[in-house]
């Protein structure tokens, strides 16, 4: 459990969101190598990386 003030939670989650962009952007690439492409989605904290047909990986909200 987070104990900090309301500022520090909003920078975590924020950064949380970044890395998630990131894995999202690996997966990504992962699938470009043509070896088959993953499936399903991911649940972070940073928000649900899940794969769109034709958009790739994306992040949303919960």
């Amino acid at each position: 459990m987070f104990i900090g003030t309301a500022e520090e939670l909003r920078a975590r989650q924020a950064q949380a969101r970044e890395l998630a962009e990131q894995a999202a952007a690996l997966l990504d690439q992962i699938d470009a190598l043509g070896l088959g492409a993953g499936g399903g989605q991911l649940h972070t904290p940073g928000g649900i990386i899940r794969i769109r047909p034709g958009e790739g990986w994306t992040v949303a909200d919960r």
